[in-house]
């Protein structure tokens, strides 16, 4: 397993585990009022904390388990894997946008607006790293 796609794993675990207690959390009930919107805010400082944490320390550990392999410069193999993830993300990023302007137009309030967003943005994060482990595996 080289070392991009052991990083890859660490963000999928990071991610789930963040955006996991976010949307778990949420205080659903106000979501459409000010507090609502102030508290999908305050809940960004723990979110970043609980993704950064996993990814400095498994970019600390993989780095000193495997000096050499951390310092090489991305082959061509890694650009396209790179490229294919961000292909396949590309197109649910954009569909989940047009969703949100949707609702906003029909009617839906800011904050479920706020999370439509947000939501969007985890998936289709998940979608791209999901997809570049995928292609790890596969041997692209």
């Amino acid at each position: 397993m080289t070392f991009n796609e052991k990083m890859h794993w660490v963000a999928l675990v990071g991610l789930v585990l963040a955006f996991g207690w976010y949307f778990a959390t949420y205080p659903w009930a106000i979501a459409n009022t000010q507090a609502g919107v102030w508290a999908a805010v305050g809940m960004l400082i723990p979110v970043t904390i609980i993704f950064l944490v996993p990814m400095i320390a498994g970019t600390v550990y993989f780095a000193i388990r495997t000096p050499t392999e951390a310092t090489l410069k991305a082959d061509e193999r890694d650009k396209t894997i790179h490229l294919r993830g961000t292909h396949a993300a590309y197109y649910p990023l954009v569909l989940g946008v047009w969703a949100n302007i949707f609702a906003l137009i029909n009617g839906v309030g800011f904050g479920y607006s706020v999370n439509i967003l947000m939501a969007t943005l985890v998936i289709c994060e998940l979608i791209r790293v999901g997809s570049q482990l995928y292609y790890y595996r596969r041997g692209y």
